[in-house]
């Protein structure tokens, strides 16, 4: 009787010891519930959703109570898909052009522009333009400039003497790939050219200064000043742009459905055509989903863009480290 006597008014200090330490923390912990509370909703379950459904045959349309249990067979078809790997090559070529080509041209124009040029201000808004642009407008707009019938660049082409006939741009598979590609490219570069001029402006002109007195060339102050001085957001920059590329949707979508066949088809697109049209896709003749396959496809998809932004984050560190 007397050990609970004692052991009770312990047990209420105890609460009380605790709730007057979170007192103080309260308003904080209100303040981060909204975001809390968002993550859970529109991040985390929507990742156990796609997870659990991934394991179901599921159109999407009957109740997911109805559903099949399928287990893992959705994964051992993904495995065995050639068109899924067909869209694995086309996105992983995108996002390796997007970086080979648009990254080095952003930071050419970001240096051209911060070394004082005349005017540099209206380039920039230039430059910047395409981006607050809406992706499916200017796909839509370059569909009709690169059309076979009356359209601008094949004109230009043909009164140029280049070609002979007009050539369906986006409409064979030699062409329709880099043709969507450079439209990217275009569209995308200035958001990469206003990075590298911020990451520019961190570089310290003291150093210029001495390596101009030690006489210097501009490639010697390029190579041992600018670049080490930005490697950091250079390593952001390629993260970014690498997790973009992988998700590519809006341009092949608009441009070319995919096509022709699946020679433009990315992993997102293809994830898209088994949600919203069926495994026949937007120019077959299914027209039920599968939304089980489908959430399939958006984990293989989810499990690359990770895995290349692991190695693109371990590349950075070991050449830091070198």
């Amino acid at each position: 009787m007397a050990t609970t006597a004692v052991s009770a008014p312990l047990a209420a200090g105890q609460r009380r010891g605790r709730a007057s330490s979170l007192r103080p923390h309260l308003p904080a912990y209100l303040m981060c519930a909204p975001t809390v509370l968002m993550f859970l909703v529109f991040m985390a379950f929507p990742i156990v959703f796609v997870l659990y459904t991934s394991l179901l045959n599921w159109d999407g349309i009957t109740s997911i109570f109805d559903a099949r249990w399928v287990g893992f067979d959705n994964y051992q078809t993904l495995v065995r898909d050639a068109t899924w790997w067909t869209a694995v090559r086309n996105t992983v070529l995108y996002a390796v052009l997007k970086l080979a080509i648009e990254l080095p041209i952003a930071l050419l124009i970001a240096l051209i522009l911060g070394a004082k040029l005349r005017g540099a201000t209206v380039f920039r808004t230039i430059g910047f333009l395409p981006v607050v642009t809406s992706i499916a407008v200017v796909s839509l707009a370059f569909t009709f400039f690169f059309s076979p019938l009356g359209g601008a660049f094949n004109t230009l082409l043909i009164n140029l003497g280049a070609i002979d006939a007009p050539i369906a741009f986006l409409g064979e598979r030699r062409y329709a790939f880099w043709t969507v590609t450079g439209v990217a490219v275009w569209h995308d570069l200035g958001i990469n050219m206003v990075f590298f001029l911020a990451a520019l402006q961190t570089v310290s002109r003291d150093l210029y200064e001495a390596a101009d007195l030690d006489g210097a060339t501009a490639w010697s102050k390029f190579r041992e000043i600018t670049l080490p001085a930005i490697r950091p957001m250079t390593a952001v920059i390629v993260m970014l742009s690498l997790a973009g590329s992988l998700k590519v949707f809006d341009h092949f979508a608009v441009m070319t459905g995919g096509g022709p066949g699946f020679s433009t088809t990315t992993m997102v697109l293809y994830m898209f055509r088994y949600t919203s049209f069926g495994g026949g896709g937007l120019a077959g003749t299914q027209t039920i989903p599968n939304i089980g396959y489908g959430s399939t496809v958006a984990i293989g998809l989810g499990l690359i863009v990770f895995a290349a932004v692991l190695l693109q984050q371990w590349i950075a560190r070991w050449q830091e480290g070198r």
